[in-house]
């Protein structure tokens, strides 16, 4: 669909400024949605849910293509990727919040600092060198959002849980839950994982 397609399919000129894109889209939103056909023949609701669908993508279209920095000028077709089936959907990564981020880490180096208060169960190495292999992987997770670190992490907090409660304290055990939870926090922040809620 392009950007002149898109306009015209919510009735509004190309150059049409957010106000007016919310309200094409909500008038075609509130006239088109599957709600009003209750009892109408299966061809009129098939009709209106296709159509639906349609002023959803260009409103999306020309509302990002707002948000990317003024209207698109481009007149050739944006094509969606095809993807074959069982291949996970690609999920656009949302904006980064440099501030959660600090949080998180903080939460992070805390748990990690609470957890050297446990023995270490070789030497003094695995205990600094574990603990900041979680601590390098779960920010990993977080600067990158790759999958890798992510279950690095997920795989060192692990053998980190292995070793608290092998030499179980209380403040280990905080701190502890303190990475684990720091380490979900980056993770759902990097679009890695999802909960139900969050569609």
């Amino acid at each position: 669909m392009t950007p002149d397609d898109a306009a015209r399919v919510l009735g509004v000129d190309r150059d049409a400024d957010q106000p007016a894109l919310d309200r094409a889209y909500r008038r075609l939103a509130r006239e088109l949605h599957p709600d009003r056909f209750v009892g109408a023949p299966e061809s009129e609701v098939r009709a209106a849910s296709v159509r639906f669908i349609e002023v959803g993508r260009a409103y999306r279209l020309l509302s990002e293509a707002r948000a990317a920095g003024g209207v698109d000028r481009t007149t050739g077709p944006i094509v969606a990727e095809a993807r074959s089936p069982g291949a996970p959907r690609a999920v656009p990564l949302r904006p980064f919040s440099a501030r959660l981020f600090a949080t998180w880490v903080a939460l992070l180096l805390l748990g990690a600092l609470l957890s050297t208060s446990t023995d270490p169960i070789f030497t003094p190495l695995d205990l600094w060198g574990r603990l900041a292999l979680l601590v390098i992987a779960a920010i990993a997770t977080g600067l990158t959002r790759r999958r890798w670190a992510w279950w690095a992490t997920l795989v060192l907090l692990g053998l980190s849980g292995i070793a608290v409660i092998a030499s179980t304290t209380v403040a280990s055990l905080l701190g502890l839950g303190f990475m684990a939870v720091a380490a979900v926090g980056i993770a759902v922040q990097a679009g890695l994982v999802r909960f139900p809620d969050q569609g």
